[in-house]
């Protein structure tokens, strides 16, 4: 784990020193991560639509035949989660539990009526994993604690980010909808410590899910943490080949 820690940090630091990217090439960045993200993180919890469908349905607002009218939701959702996202970040509003449930209200907006945006009130278990999310009644508890610590530093901001995602997910605040919620809140604190987002891949849902169930089962973090820090260099190494390409052109 060091050594990616390292390596992350390190392409970090270039990007940092580096020229700014043109605006052209940041918007095009942009926006192919919306459509990018709203696939994988859609597709890691079952999701159908393919990358080229995604984008079809958010850049064209087409449907597509055969596929499910919650498929459409749940993607134009995570897209429209990011825009808020990005506003959020740039300000000095401090995260809370309002923020966490605002999140979580427009990803599940169409999909989960009333319990968008909203605590569980109810026993939950997560397929096939041994955790067991805490009783309901005390979610709004261990929530007004998550957020308190969210306002400690000390931690690389991978790590911070990734144990983030692991505590949410560990508490699961809502019936559904929690793993795409932990992924975004990922994004927010990373983009808040100066990082640029994570981009966990659906190919890697094997990977992603025995890394979780290994750090609740065996409180072994390590797994969870490195593939946070490759879900960061993904988009970082985006980031440096099109530096790289821009370089070359000047």
């Amino acid at each position: 784990m060091v050594a990616i820690l390292e390596r992350v940090t390190d392409k970090h630091h270039r990007l940092s020193m580096a020229r700014p990217l043109p605006d052209e090439s940041l918007r095009s960045l942009r926006d192919d991560f919306l459509v990018r993200y709203s696939h994988e993180t859609t597709a890691l919890e079952g999701n159908s639509l393919s990358l080229c469908e995604t984008q079809v349905v958010l850049e064209n607002g087409i449907a597509i035949g055969g596929k499910l009218l919650a498929e459409h939701l749940e993607v134009l959702n995570v897209r429209d989660a990011l825009i808020w996202l990005e506003d959020f970040v740039s300000s000095s509003e401090p995260v809370s539990e309002d923020t966490i449930l605002h999140l979580h209200s427009i990803i599940l907006r169409g999909l989960l009526g009333l319990q968008a945006g909203a605590y569980r009130r109810q026993a939950v278990r997560i397929v096939g994993s041994t955790h067991v999310p805490p009783n309901w009644v005390r979610v709004p508890d261990a929530m007004a604690a998550f957020v308190e610590g969210l306002h400690e530093d000390g931690e690389h901001p991978v790590v911070f980010a990734a144990r983030a995602h692991l505590e949410l997910a560990r508490i699961h605040p809502s019936v559904d909808g929690n793993g795409r919620v932990s992924r975004m809140l990922v994004n927010l604190v990373l983009e808040r410590a100066g990082y640029l987002p994570a981009l966990y891949s659906a190919d890697d849902r094997n990977e992603y899910l025995d890394a979780l169930e290994r750090a609740y089962s065996y409180g072994d973090e390590v797994p969870f943490i490195a593939l946070t820090a490759r879900a960061i260099e993904v988009v970082l190494d985006q980031h440096l080949d099109l530096l790289a390409m821009t370089s070359e052109t000047e």
